[in-house]
């Protein structure tokens, strides 16, 4: 809680003599950029007064990681959580039976898309258990009875998309803007 920042370890095994917050993003990331990564998704999905718990841990520590001149090339992984703390995060949901998304999973899964919570959604029991946590969720249908792709930005949504080549389109689009 001090200084933002995080720790490798609990705290909690005697044995670890020097506890350090460390900062390079190795072959293993650092426990900060981790944390700052799931927080930036917590608070995202959340939304509300927990949100804002979450995003204050989040501009603590990249406050105290911006106070290194070589961050940008030690903490990759940061450096894309920073990136999406200031972009925003968009969101692709898939609506449909998963044997038949495969078309439109495959175009997503084309992207590099760091910063994009994307989710397949089957209609039923499955979509209403995930609404009830991702209440927005609940909402998206399939078009014609085909997989439905949506893309959206901070929760507004382009227009929902059943061919591969129109989701393309839309996620050049989304990139675009980043």
């Amino acid at each position: 809680a001090e200084g933002g920042g995080w720790f490798s370890t609990t705290g909690d095994d005697p044995t670890v003599l020097l506890r350090i917050k460390e900062q390079y993003d190795g072959a293993e990331p650092a426990a900060g950029s981790v944390a700052v990564w799931n927080l930036l998704m917590l608070a995202h999905l959340l939304g509300g007064d927990e949100a804002r718990q979450h995003v204050d841990r989040v501009e603590r520590t990249l406050r105290r990681v911006a106070q290194s001149a070589q961050v940008a090339r030690a903490a990759p992984m940061m450096m894309a959580g920073a990136s999406t703390y200031i972009s925003g995060v968009s969101q692709v949901i898939i609506v449909g039976a998963r044997d038949a998304t495969a078309e439109l999973h495959r175009a997503l899964t084309a992207y590099f898309l760091p910063g994009v919570v994307s989710l397949v959604v089957e209609p039923g029991a499955n979509q209403t258990a995930i609404a009830e946590r991702i209440p927005w969720v609940g909402a998206m249908t399939m078009r014609d009875g085909m997989p439905t792709a949506y893309v959206c930005h901070d929760f507004a949504c382009q227009e929902p998309v059943t061919a591969p080549e129109r989701l393309r389109a839309q996620l050049d689009a989304l990139l675009a803007h980043r």
